[in-house]
């Protein structure tokens, strides 16, 4: 089917199913309050690679999938029983607006069931009548279909009307569908007997975008409203499928236009800020996200007050950008906040407030607090399952992000069950190919190798990286993870030539698709730069460090937490060159913005905690630091994992070695 002429072809949007028994592959979007195609989840994003002593870099450490931004695909399709009133005549009945071009939803609502809607107010109340309507408008589904089995009823009659006698714009009840003095209504019944005449419009969802956008700049023109609507949904539908390099630019454009128009922060513009922020959140341009994050928390503050739900949602963005910046003592107040606005206005149980519960776990756990992070994802995960049931995507999510926490607390064990969890229940509600499922085929693999399950995890991790590559393209960024992964697995297997052409793989296609600059390119430039330091090509492998080290300072600032690992890395290499004096200063830099931004307590800091006294010992002085140094890395590990465990052994031989070599104690 072509999507050149609306003769033979018609988009349409399904809220709402009927009689007519269907067969299709079909991808929902969720749509909760007005932020028409988003609730409160991210997309699915992979666990990256950290390894302590010599780490590989992670600009996602914690992985974005425990970030809530968008919703998962999930949606219900009545077509038979009681429920499935057909006032108009068999078929799925539908709209031909997109859900970006509803005002609001209780206009969607009015649209598609007012008069049922007064019924039932006077049978069971307002808040209750509204309430059930709600989620009846909950999901919306794409498809295209062919034009003739397309009744508008408004302007074409459907067999029954036909048979029944009914009028246009007159249903099988005798009801008119539009009313004097009422907003117009829309009602298109589709009548598919075939399965060829119904498709699934995601599959060409960006081109139908594209077409309508160009269709309306030529008839209205590109500063008109409707025109700007159409790009920006072009826009953020391209984002969301990695295209950032022709996203950004329309995005920027349709921005530009309605300041231009409006001249003052309204929330339409506001709304637009948001789109262009969470863009280039998702892009890795955090300084400039961070800045329009500011502008729109600000400008809604002074439109709807601090406790409007959007002006907390303008809260969580800012700080899940202030996370991603490594300015965690800055983000903690925000989550807070957000969580505390989102429980009173919301309720303690609201998916926003749960969301909140979720980011500011995400955040202690980034703090390296994964005792306090842990109560926070707990009381997410008993939420969810509450509120949605045990195999929503959204719980599945919870499900997912507490098993990862488990996973850095050395909780193995306990972990295990939680992933395959996860993993089974995607398998089941989104498909064994769907992001979300190979994410979750991602986390069990780096738990099998946490655990010396070699041969299993690289199972699981060349499963992730065959289907991505057939889902979402050879070069997709997501894929990219895949290779990366894959890679350090190898790396630790001691396969380091088999490892090496798939550092460089992902490091090509990071550089072709996010930019040389990008913080996930920076993050392959370090891992292949550490793979060549494990094979001793010490000089090859300087410019690769230097490079990360200064890319990070450049993108991220001299604090961040992952400009921190790259000093710490350039510092480890250039100790193994016996360039003792150059190393000391990066390494007592990378302590001291460790102890800054992560605490004293963090793994990552007491790891530099022991770079340093190594590299002391090796220099044979300042000798007393260097014994306090390996106390405290001891202190620290006996504190975080108990005396017993193999990193507390391992700490408490490396003070003793130091004391016997030294005969110092």
């Amino acid at each position: 089917m072509s999507l050149t002429s609306l003769k033979p072809v018609m988009p349409v949007m399904c809220s709402a199913f009927f009689t007519t028994p269907l067969s299709l592959a079909l991808e929902t979007s969720q749509i909760q309050q007005s932020q028409w195609w988003k609730s409160s989840r991210c997309p699915q994003h992979s666990i990256l690679r950290v390894a302590c002593k010599g780490q590989s870099l992670a600009f996602n450490a914690i992985p974005l999938s425990q970030l809530r931004l968008f919703a998962y695909p999930q949606a219900s399709l009545i077509t038979t029983g009681e429920k499935a009133n057909a006032w108009w005549g068999k078929g799925v009945y539908s709209v031909q607006k997109s859900p970006d071009e509803w005002p609001n939803i209780e206009a969607l609502i009015d649209n598609n069931y007012r008069n049922m809607l007064k019924r039932d107010i006077e049978l069971k109340g307002c808040e209750a009548a509204v309430e059930d309507y709600s989620s009846r408008v909950a999901f919306c589904i794409p498809i295209l279909v062919d034009a003739s089995i397309a009744y508008d009823v408004s302007k074409k009659q459907t067999p029954e009307m036909v048979e029944q006698g009914k009028p246009v714009g007159v249903n099988l009840a005798g009801k008119l569908l539009n009313e004097d003095g009422m907003p117009p209504r829309q009602c298109i019944v589709i009548r598919a007997e075939r399965e060829e005449e119904i498709g699934n419009a995601s599959a060409v969802l960006v081109e139908s975008l594209r077409c309508r956008a160009e269709a309306l700049a030529e008839r209205l023109g590109l500063e008109h409203s409707d025109t700007l609507k159409a790009s920006s949904r072009l826009a953020t539908v391209l984002a969301r499928r990695g295209d950032y390099a022709e996203a950004e630019p329309l995005q920027r454009r349709v921005l530009a236009s309605y300041e231009a128009r409006h001249g003052d922060e309204d929330l339409e513009i506001l709304m637009e800020v948001y789109h262009l922020a969470e863009m280039l959140l998702d892009a890795g341009k955090l300084a400039e996200a961070e800045t329009l994050s500011r502008r729109l928390l600000k400008g809604r503050e002074r439109k709807l007050g601090v406790l409007h739900v959007l002006t907390l949602e303008s809260v969580n963005i800012l700080g899940l950008v202030l996370m991603w910046e490594g300015k965690l003592r800055e983000a903690e107040p925000l989550f807070k906040r957000a969580l505390e606005g989102r429980a009173a206005q919301l309720g303690a149980n609201h998916a926003d407030t749960l969301t909140s519960v979720n980011n500011l776990g995400l955040l202690l756990q980034n703090q390296g607090k994964l005792e306090e992070a842990e109560p926070l994802y707990r009381r997410d995960l008993a939420g969810c399952e509450t509120q949605l049931g045990v195999m929503h995507p959204d719980t599945l999510t919870s499900v997912n992000n507490l098993a990862l926490l488990l996973e850095k607390q050395g909780k193995l064990v306990e972990a295990e069950p939680l992933c395959r969890r996860a993993l089974e229940g995607r398998e089941t509600q989104l498909g064994v190919n769907h992001p979300a499922t190979l994410q979750s085929v991602n986390n069990l693999a780096v738990l099998l190798e946490k655990q010396g399950r070699l041969e299993e995890a690289e199972a699981f991790y060349r499963r992730a990286l065959a289907e991505s590559e057939a889902q979402l393209g050879v070069m997709h960024p997501e894929t990219m993870i895949f290779v990366n992964n894959l890679a350090g697995l190898l790396q630790n297997q001691g396969k380091l030539e088999e490892a090496e052409p798939l550092y460089r793989r992902a490091l090509e296609g990071r550089e072709s698709q996010l930019g040389a600059h990008h913080p996930d390119t920076l993050q392959s430039v370090n891992n292949l730069g550490l793979l060549l330091k494990t094979q001793a090509k010490l000089e090859d492998a300087e410019p690769l460090c230097r490079r990360a080290l200064g890319g990070f300072e450049a993108q991220l600032g001299a604090n961040h937490p992952s400009t921190l690992t790259a000093v710490h890395n350039l510092a480890l290499l250039l100790r193994k060159q016996g360039k003792l004096e150059e190393a000391e200063p990066l390494c007592r830099r990378a302590l001291e913005g460790r102890d800054t931004q992560l605490g004293a307590h963090h793994l990552a800091t007491l790891d530099s905690v022991f770079n340093l006294a190594k590299l002391l010992d090796a220099k044979g002085g300042p000798l007393a630091e260097a014994e306090e140094l390996y106390l405290r890395e001891l202190k620290g590990m006996e504190e975080l994992h108990g005396p017993d465990h193999k990193e507390t052994r391992t700490s408490r031989r490396n003070l003793e070695r130091f004391r016997r070599k030294h005969a110092t104690g």
